[in-house]
């Protein structure tokens, strides 16, 4: 009889520590979501203070840039060339255009060549295993 009574308390044992295990196998699964909640909570958070930090400095921006813009085309109407002389937007694009033909680049041998040097790194007798033979 009692050792019926063991195997009974035995079993009866075994299904607490599953029982045990599926609980912390539960809250453990739990915690990790709620972490990951709180966690993309905060990223969005931050995000959304960048962005409004960001476009506060581009309506900053955009209205120094308003203003420069007024005084650059006020003085761009100002300069004026003289008789002949060629406008200077022109004279740096025939200039790019100049420097964009001029050095083209020879076509490569397409051929790979590598040579193996004896350094400090690749040397053998620094090795980490010393195999005797």
């Amino acid at each position: 009889m009692s050792f019926l009574l063991n195997i009974t308390l035995l079993a009866a044992h075994e299904d607490w520590v599953y029982t045990k295990g599926w609980i912390v196998t539960i809250a453990g699964f739990l915690i990790v979501i709620i972490a990951l909640f709180i966690l993309s909570m905060i990223f969005r958070g931050v995000a959304a203070y960048f962005t409004k930090q960001d476009a506060k400095k581009l309506a900053v921006d955009s209205s120094k840039l308003a203003v420069d813009q007024k005084k650059l085309t006020t003085a761009n109407s100002q300069l004026t060339t003289a008789k002949g002389e060629i406008p200077a937007d022109v004279v740096t694009a025939i200039g790019l255009a100049l420097y964009l033909a001029k050095n083209q680049h020879d076509e490569e041998s397409n051929v790979i060549t590598i040579e193996r040097h004896q350094t400090s790194w690749n040397d053998k007798n620094y090795g980490v295993r010393h195999w005797k033979r």
